[in-house]
C-alpha cells in the first residue's frame, strides 16, 4: 500500500518569474519536466482569474495523468504557490500499512488546506 506524496512545489513571483522549485525524491534528476510543467500551471492561473474572481486556494488546478496532480495557491501580493503530489507515492512500511478502514489513493482538497482552529485539551 502507499500514500500520495509531495514530487515538487514551486514558488512564482507576481511577474510569473520563478522564485523557488524545490523537488522531492524520487524526482530530483526531473528539473525540466517540472519547470514545465510549474509553467502550465501558470496559465490555468491566468485562466481562472479571467473568468472568476480568485480567492486564495485555487484547490485542483489539474491532474497531470493518473500519477501527478497540481495544487495552487494565490498569495495577496500575487505569489502563487504550487505543489505537485504524486498521488502513487512510495510504499509504506508492514507496520504503517496495518491500519483498519479503506486504503487512501489519493489526496483531496481538505488534506491541504489549514485547519480554522485548534482544540487543545489540558
Amino acid at each position: 500500500m502507499s500514500g500520495p506524496k509531495i514530487a515538487c512545489i514551486g514558488i512564482i513571483g507576481k511577474a510569473d518569474n520563478p522564485l523557488h522549485i524545490s523537488l522531492f525524491p524520487p524526482y530530483l534528476n526531473s528539473t525540466v519536466e517540472f519547470s514545465f510543467l510549474l509553467n502550465s500551471c501558470l496559465d490555468i492561473f491566468e485562466i481562472r482569474q479571467k473568468q472568476t474572481s480568485v480567492d486564495q486556494d485555487l484547490g485542483l488546478l489539474h491532474a497531470v495523468d493518473e500519477k501527478l496532480a497540481a495544487y495552487g495557491w494565490l498569495t495577496t501580493t500575487g505569489v502563487k504557490l504550487l505543489v505537485i503530489i504524486d498521488l502513487i507515492g512510495q510504499p509504506v512500511p508492514n507496520s504503517m500499512g496495518k491500519q483498519k478502514g479503506s486504503p487512501r489513493t489519493g489526496s483531496k482538497d481538505p488534506d491541504l488546506k489549514p485547519k480554522s482552529k485548534l482544540t487543545m485539551n489540558y
